[in-house]
């Protein structure tokens, strides 16, 4: 399959800036159950919101990611969606042993909990765009409240694109996670860090504003920080750490 084969297969339109950032007025809220990074969020992450999750290695993205799959399946009185998640894996760091004593620790049952994580490794940017509209389907049918695509740029940059093909690849990604979001849905994603003037979420300008908000993980020897890099929430910051049991405050 060529290259426009590969973009045009949702044939979706671009999300205008305005619309990436207009912030939807759901109720529910998905707490990370770690006070200061919910606290950093107005509560947590919003329904209906796109968040761009960005940090080197080990910073903890992944981590947050498996423990937001988790606590999404809370009842909604408890922080959690009461729905199942839909876990998109790029790199082929998700943990099946790392969730079972993230549920453990909560007191959730392991079994239940991984079966209610709808896990799938995207081998390609042509299968990402797939699995994302599959995730859209699934969110309308309303099965599933947490999208997660750990990580958004790495299936973008092994594919041998033009600059142009680049940011129309991205643009269509992008739109395909926005729309799950507005579908009704909490939608993660989390990118590498570059070098570029200091440390910088990877995929360029053209990434840097899709998203309801922009967190930047940092490794801080044992503790982590999260920053908020963009509106509409107040910029701030939160430590954690990652412990035996998930993400825990510092």
């Amino acid at each position: 399959m060529n290259v426009s084969d590969v973009l045009g297969i949702l044939q979706l339109p671009t999300v205008s800036h305005m619309e990436a950032h207009t912030v939807p007025q759901h109720k529910l809220v998905l707490q990370s159950n770690v006070g200061p990074i919910d606290v950093l969020l107005d509560g947590g992450f919003q329904m209906g919101c796109l968040y761009d999750v960005a940090g080197e290695a080990g910073s903890g993205k992944t981590q947050l990611c498996m423990q937001l799959a988790v606590n999404a399946q809370k009842p909604v009185g408890q922080g959690g969606l009461g729905s199942r998640v839909v876990f998109v894996d790029t790199t082929g760091d998700f943990s099946p042993e790392r969730v079972v004593m993230m549920a453990a620790a909560r007191d959730l049952d392991p079994n239940s909990v991984l079966s209610g994580i709808l896990y799938v490794r995207a081998h390609s940017l042509q299968h990402l765009l797939v699995l994302l509209e599959k995730a859209f389907k699934e969110v309308v049918a309303g099965d599933v409240g947490l999208l997660i695509l750990d990580e958004l740029t790495r299936l973008v940059r092994t594919e041998a694109l033009s600059a142009r093909e680049r940011t129309e690849a991205y643009a269509k990604v992008i739109y395909s996670l926005w729309r799950v979001a507005r579908a009704g849905a909490v939608v993660i994603a989390t990118r590498q860090v570059v070098q570029s003037d200091g440390i910088r979420p990877a995929g360029g300008a053209a990434l840097d504003t899709y998203a309801c908000l922009t967190l930047l993980l940092r490794k801080r020897g044992v503790v982590r920080e999260a920053e908020v890099l963009s509106t509409p929430w107040k910029r701030g910051t939160a430590t954690f750490r990652i412990g035996e049991h998930g993400v825990e405050e510092a």
